[in-house]
């Protein structure tokens, strides 16, 4: 069985409900990124390393909001959901 997006969205609003704390969010994303190796999609590989690459510096940060912001769109199956992310971040 393949991780679908909006199952990864409730695992990510799941973690953010625990309180936002980035190397812990970023654990948790490379744990799961190895954990369910197989059994997901490439979209959710990039979701997944974008959040887990967030405790190598800030310009990978996400803010809570925008964390929240992502897992509602992967819910919903919003299509280009990383690059409408990204584009909130630099403003366009």
């Amino acid at each position: 069985m393949k991780y679908s997006k909006k199952e990864i969205g409730e695992l990510l609003i799941n973690e953010l409900n625990k309180g936002y704390n980035i190397e812990r969010l970023s654990n948790w994303a490379d744990e799961l990124f190895f954990s369910i190796r197989g059994k997901r999609s490439s979209e959710i590989d990039e979701i997944l390393r974008h959040i887990y690459i967030m405790d190598t510096g800030p310009e990978f940060e996400y803010s809570e909001k925008e964390l929240r912001m992502l897992a509602e769109m992967l819910i919903n199956e919003v299509p280009n959901f990383i690059k409408k992310i990204d584009d909130m971040k630099l403003g366009t």
